[in-house]
């Protein structure tokens, strides 16, 4: 081996396919060894593997772009230009070496000129085989590109439509609250956010549905792109007379996240629009590249996605009439009358011969998805159950929307109670999508993550930290120690670890986690508040109820001006802090501040909601423990009655004595 000039792992042979071949292996050595950078750093700065890079380097002759990246990490810029052309130059020599053979000699009959023009043939097919061989990695590199930034935005896009949910209907609570008041600016200023909001929410499930098509044509033009390089190769393999090096893949750079737009008097509708902006940017881009590679690999244009297909030929039959009234009004945003719709539709609308089958799937999941967010994740569960085997048989077992919905249905699971199912769900998908999709998949991540909270809410949260501290390192290497999916995997790592009776632990990881989230999402996001409030009650339950008061007391005016004084994150907050007080032994503020409470309980979420319910037994338990048994006797008196009508005589939080509860 070939000792390098700085030290490190000596350089392996050269085997190159021609002297002008070795001569750039050579070169762009040099290059290396001059700029000091070792193989890893390289390939980060040039977006590419290590293992490439290094084949690259060993002879095998490189992509233009490969060389140009490389002159451009190790060169200094007054020597880029000439160090690229001499590169460059010495590429082209390497796919078309000069004939052996010397120039105008005659061709002398017999074995020897024979060999030589056999020779020279021979070289020919090697190089045009190379060349298609070249074309189609690039081609799978752009391929594959195109589908990571799909992956990427729709995971972004599911977040964003999950958030315009809420903010809608915050602000239409918010119109609603203006309207009993005499009309003013206020009050247009609301409803002018109000229809941005959904207009952007529809936007965004355009730009959702994009990317998953995007996700779709990706993975068809992959497979036919990995079919002929495994035909390439095998060519290229007959021809070089043993060099059966295969091969690797690139690991294609992903564009940079949205940039936030200027600030006006509507700051946060105007981010949605910056990322909206990017989103149809990304989806119009990759829509060229997939086309324009489909028609390459003489695909016929008919086989290929459009952004904007034809509409469907009308058909009579009663039941498409169905699907095509729910789907308009699903576009109209009304989720609640087109559930209504499907639900009336028959069960074999699937078997109906529709021009487009995969919209009746798509109408079906996001029909049971709106279920879920509505309030009613059992219901959704089922209506997921029923469709993953239809998704199976349409699309495949291994399929990303196959896959996706079983984790959906997994959570849908989870939220409606079954944990120990969902636990059983989660690690069924986790084998399937690491054998599917490979064990840095975000979706594979995504279960593990789902799983270890599912293992938590079952009561073993000792295995639940055991397995968050195998996932995290994970997810910080795949995804970045700054990415929103890794900062939300370290705070439910740290509220097992609460629960686990760590307490200090849970704290100290807080701690740590609050500048990450604070520095990345901002002061005022709502997982950075969230995660302060986290915080504040691990803070308490070790032990520290005056500390955690004043995280609160400093926490509750932030919550109230980023997210209003009525929503439930906010309330839930306050409830916290009475807690907080009563435990640092200030009851009589602790009954007064839960008397404030209750009323804003009852009018934003009603009388028999568990989180009122919840709340009117802290004031039961506060008023006793503030000595004034009589009235707490009267106050469980009230309450028993509505907690067995609401929640059932064995829910878990009923009281069950007014002397006791």
């Amino acid at each position: 081996m070939t000792p390098k000039a700085g030290g490190g792992r000596p350089w392996g042979p050269i085997r190159a396919e021609n002297p002008a071949a070795r001569k750039l292996a050579e070169t762009l050595r040099r290059h290396v060894d001059d700029s000091g950078k070792t193989l890893a750093v390289l390939s980060g700065e040039i977006s590419m593997s290590k293992a490439q890079t290094g084949v690259y380097l060993a002879g095998k002759v490189p992509t233009q772009a490969f060389v140009v990246a490389l002159i451009r990490a190790t060169v200094r810029p007054e020597l880029r230009q000439r160090r690229q052309e001499e590169a460059l130059a010495l590429r082209d020599q390497a796919l078309r070496p000069a004939p052996r053979t010397t120039p105008g000699a005659p061709v002398v009959a017999g074995p020897g000129a024979g060999y030589a023009v056999e020779l020279a043939a021979a070289q020919a097919r090697q190089i045009e085989t190379y060349d298609r061989l070249t074309r189609t990695l690039e081609q799978r590199a752009e391929v594959e590109r195109a589908k990571n930034n799909s992956d990427k935005l729709v995971m972004v896009l599911l977040n964003m439509i999950h958030q315009l949910d809420r903010r809608v209907t915050d602000l239409a609570k918010e119109r609603d609250q203006l309207r009993s008041q005499p009309a003013g600016q206020a009050l247009e200023d609301a409803e002018r956010k109000l229809a941005r909001a959904e207009e952007q929410e529809q936007r965004a499930r355009a730009e959702l549905r994009r990317a998953e098509e995007k996700q779709r044509q990706a993975e068809e033009l992959e497979a036919k792109v990995q079919d002929q390089l495994r035909r390439l190769t095998d060519e290229l393999d007959r021809l070089r007379a043993g060099d059966t090096t295969p091969p690797l893949d690139t690991l294609p750079a992903l564009p940079d996240e949205p940039e936030a737009g200027p600030v006006s008097a509507d700051p946060v509708g105007d981010d949605i629009d910056a990322v909206l902006a990017r989103a149809s940017q990304v989806n119009d881009e990759d829509n060229t590249t997939l086309n324009r590679l489909s028609s390459e690999l003489d695909e016929s244009t008919a086989g290929v996605v459009q952004d904007n297909p034809s509409d469907n030929p009308t058909h009579s039959e009663p039941p498409v009439a169905v699907l095509n009234q729910a789907l308009d009004v699903a576009e109209n945003d009304d989720r609640e009358q087109a559930a209504v719709l499907l639900d009336e539709a028959p069960p074999d609308l699937t078997r109906i011969p529709v021009p487009d089958p995969s919209s009746t799937l798509d109408a079906r999941y996001d029909h049971a998805v709106d279920v879920g967010r509505a309030g009613a994740p059992k219901r959704a569960a089922a209506l997921l159950k029923e469709l993953i085997p239809d998704l199976t048989h349409t699309l495949g077992p291994h399929h990303s929307d196959t896959l996706s919905t079983r984790l959906v249905h997994a959570a849908m699971v989870g939220q409606g109670g079954d944990q120990e199912q969902a636990v059983a769900l989660f690690e069924s998908l986790i084998l399937g999508h690491t054998r599917a999709l490979g064990p840095d998949h975000q979706h594979t991540l995504l279960a593990r993550c789902g799983h270890a909270v599912c293992v938590r809410e079952v009561g073993d949260a000792e295995r639940a930290v055991v397995l968050f501290d195998e996932l995290l390192p994970d997810y910080t290497r795949t995804l970045g120690a700054d990415h929103q999916s890794t900062l939300l995997t370290r705070r439910e790592h740290a509220v097992s670890v609460k629960e686990a009776s760590d307490t200090q632990r849970a704290v100290a990881l807080l701690e740590e986690l609050l500048p990450d989230y604070t520095r990345t999402l901002g002061a005022d996001h709502q997982d950075t508040l969230l995660t302060r409030r986290e915080h504040a009650m691990s803070v308490r339950v070790a032990g520290d109820a005056e500390r955690a008061v004043v995280l609160f007391d400093e926490l509750i005016p932030d919550y109230t001006r980023t997210l209003g004084a009525d929503h439930q994150d906010t309330l839930l907050t306050r409830r916290e802090h009475a807690m907080s007080v009563k435990e640092a032994g200030d009851t009589q503020r602790a009954v007064a501040l839960l008397e404030e409470l209750l009323p804003d309980y009852t009018r934003t979420l009603g009388a028999d909601h568990q989180s009122t319910l919840l709340t009117r037994r802290e004031h039961a338990m506060s008023v006793r423990e503030a000595g004034d048994t009589q009235r707490a006797v009267a106050l469980f008196d009230e309450l028993i009655p509505d907690y067995t009508r609401a929640l059932g005589a064995d829910h878990p939080n009923r009281p069950d004595t007014p002397a006791n509860p």
